[in-house]
């Protein structure tokens, strides 16, 4: 963010003021005007002036959402009488609580049967996760028996083939 003061000193030119105006002096009056800028007190000034604006935004804006309104149909029967805030619960109800079938799809007749979308939802979520965590299980288990089977195998085979070796020597030896 950048601040840019301006100061008209014309006006100080017919007291003599531009003789006594130094680059010294300029400098001078630059360094302390940024200082009392970045002071305290024009942090608070900022910060009330925030906190004021932000306020009234806030009570414009409630003001706003508790107005009376009402909507029409085409024919001018009422359909809805409230306060915005009240119609935003509405509709935000008539999405979330709708009746669905299995495959997420609205229900257009009346029906208790099937669940709200909100519900079905859920529970695709929990399902989709509960099949990704089983399947990453089976494939760790599966991983760690097909490592334990060939540790097994090759540990069998080495006693095998040690045994075999260990006969054909007795027999050599024998003879």
């Amino acid at each position: 963010m950048e601040l840019i003061f301006k100061a008209n000193i014309d006006d100080f030119e017919e007291c003599g003021f531009g003789r006594i105006m130094t680059e010294a002096l300029k400098k001078t009056i630059i360094d302390e005007a940024r200082e009392k800028v970045g002071s305290d007190e024009f942090k608070k000034f900022s910060k009330l002036a925030s906190d004021t604006l932000v306020s009234e935004i806030k009570l414009r804006l409630q003001n706003f959402l508790d107005e009376e309104i009402v909507l029409t149909g085409g024919y001018g029967e009422k359909k809805f009488v409230g306060s915005i805030n009240d119609l935003i619960k509405h509709r935000l109800d008539e999405s979330l609580l709708r009746s669905v079938d299995s495959s997420g799809k609205t229900l257009t007749s009346c029906t208790t049967q099937g669940n709200t979308w909100i519900e079905w939802t859920i529970n695709k979520h929990l399902e989709d996760k509960i099949k990704t965590i089983i399947e990453t299980a089976k494939n760790t288990i599966l991983k760690s028996i097909n490592s334990n089977i060939q540790e097994l195998l090759k540990l069998f085979t080495d006693t095998t083939i040690k045994d075999q070796v260990g006969k054909v020597f007795a027999n050599i030896l024998q003879k």
